[in-house]
């Protein structure tokens, strides 16, 4: 078949397509749009605006979903810059210098953001904060160089002070924004067994400190001074080290931006002149610096937690299949059992046994068996409801704990996950292919307490009739 020969696509493939191209261009122009309107709310007469997250927002958007990062995209941006200068009485000139040093920034720390991997991009490592700074003082560097040019003919100072001022402005900006935009998890609702499980000592433990910056921030408006700026920084550490890296980024940024709009527009008394071009620099690199104390111990408690996770699940999973040890089943298993709530929850519980293993690892080799393990695990996950427990009892027993389920509902998800398994074929070394049977036991309470051992003694009897009846 030549390319003439292909068919041309339908009127509604090319609007389908047409559409999903559109829709992320959409939600840029959308973004950038409405965060250049809101800087240019905070922008004093004859200077850059207090803040900008126009340009932190659109360079995180681009590095975590580059997808949005299409010619389309880029074009969307453009659009939304020139938009709002235009629409909020810029001549068409300045539009265009202040829109060039935007996409210049941007697209400098995209292209050094590309080179880095997905933990430094979400700050998840003790470096990805120097690297963001690195980034963001390249990218500042680069607008920089557009503004020693455009500050002669825009504000009519130097070269140098064009230079400075627009280096330092975008570095305060990309610091303070930027990480929130990296790092923010996108919106979900917790899910059933998440509000059975909710911690209030754990809820306030996190509340703290953001209750503590309250005065601290009142404090830098009532008190002022020139060290008004760092009154709330106590407190960002201590939010630092009890919230996650994206929840301590908002916090950060909440707190940089309240000290940038309440010192541009008097709200913080500093004691000096901070209309001085030397002092507004001063007072943004203060502001940058004091947002980077939070976000480093913030990365470095994140890659302390995530190595204790993983020393976590070396003790409490099983290697093989990544199921729950029996110790650490068993302790979860008598946790939830012991919530008030469970009381009146029905629970049951479900265990397997792989029919004949020890025939399979003589006869095929103790890798065979192990893929037959594997293979159990993987249908029992294939089902698994949020929230309910699997572990890995023995040589061959799997249990799953389920919270919140009749004894019909446990039968059906048995066979289901049953079946999965039965029909999996296990492949052997030479290339032939082999089937694994497994057998269950379902024990099932209905809203009454119970505890995990009562609930396994029901299952173990219920599996072992389950083999009497097949003559296994």
């Amino acid at each position: 078949m030549t390319v003439r020969d292909l068919p041309r696509p339908s009127a509604a493939t090319l609007s389908l397509l047409g559409h999903l191209q559109a829709a992320p261009a959409a939600v840029v122009f959308a973004l950038v749009l409405s965060a250049c309107l809101f800087g240019i709310a905070t922008r004093p007469a004859g200077f850059l605006a207090a803040v900008w997250p126009a340009n932190a927002l659109l360079l995180g958007l681009f590095v975590r979903h580059p997808r949005f990062a299409t010619p389309a995209g880029w074009g969307a941006a453009i659009a939304a810059y020139v938009v709002a200068d235009l629409a909020t009485g810029a001549t068409l000139q300045k539009t265009l210098l202040l829109t060039s040093g935007n996409l210049v920034a941007v697209f400098t720390g995209y292209l050094l953001y590309a080179r880095l991997g997905d933990d430094d991009r979400r700050l998840k490592r003790p470096f990805s904060v120097l690297y963001l700074t690195l980034i963001s003082a390249a990218a500042a560097g680069a607008a920089g160089i557009v503004g020693a040019v455009v500050n002669p003919i825009l504000f009519h100072g130097s070269a140098l002070e064009g230079l400075l001022f627009w280096t330092v402005t975008e570095f305060v900006n990309f610091i303070v924004l930027l990480p929130m935009a990296l790092t923010l998890p996108a919106p979900r609702w917790p899910a059933r067994h998440e509000w059975r499980e909710f911690d209030v000592p754990l809820l306030m433990s996190k509340t703290a400190p953001i209750l503590a910056l309250i005065p601290s921030c009142l404090a830098s408006h009532w008190i002022g001074g020139p060290g008004a700026m760092a009154f709330p920084a106590p407190a960002l550490l201590w939010c630092a080290l009890v919230l996650s890296v994206s929840g301590t980024a908002v916090i950060t940024f909440l707190v940089s931006s309240w000290t940038l709009i309440g010192i541009s527009t008097g709200a913080i008394s500093l004691g000096a002149d901070v209309t001085a071009l030397t002092s507004v620099m001063s007072i943004r690199i203060g502001v940058a610096l004091m947002a980077l104390a939070p976000l480093n111990v913030a990365a470095v408690m994140a890659a302390r937690k995530d190595f204790q996770f993983l020393l976590q699940r070396m003790v409490t999973n099983d290697p093989m299949t990544a199921a729950l040890t029996r110790r650490a089943f068993a302790l979860r298993a008598r946790k939830r059992l012991r919530q008030p709530s469970s009381h009146q929850t029905p629970f049951a519980l479900l265990l397997f046994d792989i029919d004949g293993l020890r025939h399979i690892n003589a006869q095929y080799g103790h890798e065979t068996g192990d893929q037959a393990l594997k293979s159990l695990a993987r249908a029992a996950r294939t089902y698994l409801p949020n929230g309910d427990e699997l572990g890995r009892l023995g040589s061959d027993d799997f249990a799953i704990l389920l919270v919140d389920c009749s004894r019909e509902e446990a039968t059906a998800l048995a066979e289901r996950i049953r079946t999965v398994f039965n029909e999996a074929p296990i492949q052997l070394p030479d290339g032939h292919r082999v089937r694994a049977k497994a057998s269950v036991g379902i024990a099932a309470i209905s809203a009454q307490p119970t505890t995990a051992e009562h609930l396994l003694n029901i299952a173990e009897d219920a599996l072992r009739q389950s083999k009497r009846d097949k003559g296994v």
